[in-house]
């Protein structure tokens, strides 16, 4: 769960609509613990989440946020919809702007934003990140990326700097990436955890988690 939150917490989900590993996105679910949760009522993570977290979380308020009605959602949608959700708004928005209305109004109405993101670098997923950072909400990212361990190893000390710094600034939650981070300390930098810490500045520092 995001260090904070709390079970009385509104917290809103979103991903995207195609994803290829079902496992990560599900252990992205089972750290979570809300009164409510939000969903924009699309097919792919939204439905995916809005299913998973019923069944896991029975007693939660699932409120699903349309941008135009219910029924105008993919069929897959509107069938989760329909099984899971205990409450459904429809925003009844017709105009090329109604997606980013839609998760602007999630963003709104919740006290934490939990994003399923693989930095593809434009989307509504990544809109609604960036609504949360400027609006000031409360907002954690799940990395869907596969990364390729043997290429992710070949990148420079800078170019991994630059990801490191990437991925706090996107909080993305540590548990998705801290394998990665370490190995490419040891193997590629040769150093230890406090080393590479101090490199960037935190003297003192010794985990990942305590500049996280």
């Amino acid at each position: 769960m995001p260090v904070g939150l709390k079970v009385s917490d509104v917290i809103a989900i979103s991903g995207h609509r195609d994803y290829p590993d079902r496992a990560a996105f599900f252990r992205g679910l089972d750290n979570l613990r809300a009164r409510e949760y939000i969903f924009g009522g699309a097919r792919g993570a939204d439905s995916d989440a809005l299913q998973y977290l019923a069944r896991t979380q029975p007693k939660s308020i699932r409120t699903v946020i349309v941008p135009n009605r219910a029924i105008d959602q993919p069929l897959i949608a509107r069938v989760r919809t329909s099984q899971h959700a205990t409450r459904v708004i429809e925003l009844r928005n017709t105009g090329a702007a109604r997606f980013q209305i839609r998760n602007r109004a999630m963003v709104d109405r919740s006290t934490h934003l939990r994003a399923f993101y693989d930095f593809r670098g434009s989307g509504g997923t990544l809109n609604t990140i960036n609504y949360a950072r400027t609006s000031g909400k409360s907002f954690d990212t799940w990395n869907l990326r596969r990364y390729n361990e043997a290429e992710f190893m070949k990148q420079t000390p800078k170019e991994f700097n630059a990801w490191f710094q990437k991925m706090r600034g996107f909080k993305v939650h540590l548990r998705a990436v801290k394998g990665l981070v370490i190995r490419y300390i040891k193997e590629t930098l040769k150093t230890t955890v406090p080393g590479f810490l101090e490199s960037l500045g935190h003297a003192g520092a010794k985990t990942l988690e305590s500049i996280w």
